[in-house]
C-alpha cells in the first residue's frame, strides 16, 4: 500500500498500527517513497527495512524505528557527513526521550530465541513501540 498521504509521520503511525508492519518497515516506507524522489517505491522500502526490526534482525540492539529513520537519512543526504552529523541528532535526541536506542534495553526482553519473543508477547513488552514510532516520527520531521 503505498502511502498517498503528505505527511510521512501519519502515514509511518498508520502502517505500523493498521498493516502490522514491523517499526523500521513502517518508518522506511512512509519517508523512503518521499525522500526517494520516486526512485524508491513502498513495496521496496518494506523489502529493505524488514530485517532491521528487534534492534537488526531481533538482536536488540538500535531500536528498528531508529533504523528506519538511518535509512530514509540515507536516502535523503548522500554526503555521509551530512547523513552521519543528522542521524546523531536523531539517535541522541531519541534517547534523551527514551533512555536508550537499544531494543532490548526499551522493551526490557531479549529477542534472541523464539522463547524470548514469546515471553515479549505475553508481557506486553511491544506496547510501547508505537510511541517509539512517534517519537521517530517527530525527531525526523523536525529534523529534515
Amino acid at each position: 500500500m503505498p502511502s498517498n498521504s503528505a505527511n510521512p509521520a501519519d502515514t509511518a503511525k498508520r502502517i505500523f498500527q493498521e498493516q502490522k508492519a514491523q517499526c523500521a518497515q513502517a518508518i522506511f516506507a512512509a519517508y523512503g517513497e518521499q525522500l526517494g524522489l520516486g526512485k524508491i517505491d513502498f513495496d521496496t522500502c518494506m523489502k529493505i527495512a524488514a530485517a532491521f526490526s528487534g534492534g537488526v534482525a531481533g538482536t536488540g540492539n538500535i531500536c528498528g524505528a531508529l533504523n528506519g529513520a538511518l535509512m530514509a537519512i540515507g536516502l535523503k543526504y548522500y554526503d555521509v557527513n551530512k547523513a552521519n552529523e543528522i542521524g546523531v541528532q536523531i539517535l541522541d535526541e531519541f534517547k534523551s526521550i527514551n533512555g536508550s536506542i537499544l531494543c532490548r534495553e526499551l522493551i526490557k526482553h531479549d529477542l534472541i530465541t523464539e522463547e524470548n519473543i514469546k515471553q515479549a508477547f505475553e508481557t506486553g513488552a511491544f506496547s510501547n513501540c508505537p510511541k517509539f514510532v512517534e517519537d521517530v516520527t517527530v525527531i525526523l520531521d523536525k529534523l529534515l
